[in-house]
């Protein structure tokens, strides 16, 4: 008779064990003295007993299936290796049953016999049993270590765990830098009350913030991370709602905290309609220095002739007013300051081109790890499929399974970005740009009032306060450029995202300067 044996364990410490070695060794050792001959084995490494996660038992049937009248015998080492649920045991034993193969267990007594059957019905319950008392002592354990401050879940973002894997969690989570301190920062400025999320946005990705995935931040993460009161040292038992203070470091005081929920739930940063206006062409850049709102403009009229002013009218409300003389003077000196030489382009044009031939080998390699792991997720689906037209499953785990393999699949999918780097383009939009970076401050003077507006913001993303603007978080375009005039950094050993951010700055700003030749520069 030929046979197939089936070995499975559900941890990392039993792989690195020899849990896996002496099921297949006892397995084994059963063929030897039945005088079976073992055609296949299938080892299932980690898997936890859901049929989606579990890829070698899919391909267990498969092969069963294709290979059905030539074997006779599936070899486990106990029933519980097998599967941890009453329904799921009998429903994948008919299946084999349909192919000819029946179960056996090399150290525990089920056969056909009725108290073979009965010692089968009653393992599998024990199985099952014992897979709901893990799973509530489980629950009772995280439950407990809530209450003692720490986390007992994976740390959230800007945190790390203090505790080596596979070992129980006793220390409060530490925090990660310097992400921990550029979040940190963002929380700061988000209490002010004078950005928007969308703006501490575009701070975040240009301090050089992104996701585990290597990409930016969303929308959506940063509205849950400013909601999350895990930062400001607070622990919610998702059970009960109870709150416990927690032992690891807050990112986020509670009084600031507490300050940023209000501003969420005022919902009262809209962005305001700015108008264009050619004596007030850093309406909606400047800052107040007191609120850090955005100040408007308007003129004052005298006796004989009319003043135009900044002034705030956010919280503060102090009622001071700007000349607008003075501030658009300090703009235009920080922008001869930050004006660029010819040679510097070019330099950067180089580490671009140079970049993207590293870019290319690893793009391909990615590509194919990708390729690989989508038809691998597919392959499941397909099984799984397979296993509920069956009835192997019902339509509930049918739909959780299938909907955590195609949310897996979408995730590959996601990171097959095109990549930005055509070094020709990019050398095109240098060259473009190459005369407006020398003379910023003259190139600023000149444009449209629309057209100013772009050319502010793709400088300061987030504007600027009055009087200190020195301050100012600039694009990242200008801060490579301002380490090139430091010394002779290797840009290549940016990360991808911040390549990609660099180049996507690049090409926004040699857009402005593509209008035809009399919409360009104002008369």
């Amino acid at each position: 008779m030929n046979a197939v044996i089936y070995c499975r364990v559900s941890s990392k410490e039993q792989i690195e064990g020899t849990s896996l070695e002496s099921q297949e060794s006892a397995c084994r050792e059963y063929a030897r003295q039945h005088d079976l001959t073992v055609l296949k084995v299938f080892i299932e490494r980690g898997e936890s007993a859901k049929f989606a996660d579990r890829t070698q038992l899919l391909a267990l049937l498969d092969y069963c299936k294709t290979s059905k009248g030539s074997v006779q015998l599936l070899l486990v080492w106990k029933v519980d290796r097998f599967a941890r649920n009453v329904g799921d045991h009998f429903n994948v034993k008919a299946l084999l049953g349909k192919y000819g193969v029946r179960i056996v267990s090399v150290t525990e007594p089920i056969d056909t016999k009725p108290e073979g059957k009965l010692m089968e019905t009653i393992l599998a319950g024990f199985a099952q049993f014992d897979n709901d008392i893990r799973a509530l002592r489980t629950v009772q354990g995280m439950k407990k270590k809530l209450q003692e401050g720490i986390f007992p879940w994976k740390p959230p973002f800007g945190y790390k765990t203090a505790t080596i894997r596979g070992e129980k969690r006793t220390q409060p989570d530490l925090p990660s830098e310097p992400l921990f301190s550029l979040l940190q920062r963002a929380w700061k400025e988000y209490a002010t009350g004078g950005y928007t999320q969308a703006e501490i946005l575009r701070q975040m990705t240009n301090w050089g913030v992104v996701t585990v995935r290597g990409k930016p931040m969303s929308p959506q993460s940063l509205d849950n991370l400013f909601r999350n009161p895990y930062y400001a040292g607070v622990l919610v038992n998702p059970w009960t709602g109870e709150e416990h203070d927690g032992k690891h470091i807050p990112m986020v005081t509670r009084g600031d905290f507490a300050r940023v929920q209000r501003i969420i739930g005022r919902n009262r940063r809209i962005v305001r309609h700015v108008t264009c206006h050619p004596e007030f062409p850093l309406r909606g850049l400047v800052r107040c220095p007191d609120c850090r709102e955005y100040m408007t403009a308007s003129i004052s009229r005298g006796r004989s002739r009319q003043y135009p002013y900044y002034h705030c009218n956010g919280e503060c409300s102090n009622g001071t007013c700007y000349a607008a003389g003075s501030i658009h003077e300090e703009f235009a000196d920080f922008l001869h300051g930050l004006r660029t030489r010819p040679e510097l382009v070019e330099r950067l044009g180089d580490l671009v081109i140079a970049a993207a031939a590293e870019r290319k080998a690893a793009t391909k390699d990615k590509q194919v790890r990708l390729d690989r792991e989508v038809a691998g997720v597919t392959r499941q689906i397909q099984a799984l499929i397979a296993m509920r037209t069956e009835g192997l499953i019902d339509d509930q785990e049918f739909a959780t399974q299938k909907r955590a393999l195609l949310e897996r699949r979408a995730s590959f999918g996601a990171q097959r970005d095109a990549d930005p780097f055509d070094p020709k383009a990019i050398r095109r939009d240098l060259d473009e740009i190459k005369q407006p970076l020398g003379e910023l401050r003259a190139v600023w003077q000149g444009l449209r009032p629309q057209v100013q507006r772009r050319f502010q913001r793709a400088i300061l993303p987030v504007g600027f306060v009055n009087g200190q603007i020195g301050t100012a978080e600039k694009a990242l375009l200008f801060s490579v450029f301002g380490d090139l005039r430091a010394h002779d950094t290797t840009l290549v050993a940016l990360p991808d995202e911040r390549w990609n951010r660099l180049i996507a700055e690049i090409q926004s700003f040699a857009a402005i300067f593509r209008p035809e030749e009399d919409e360009k520069w104002a008369a």
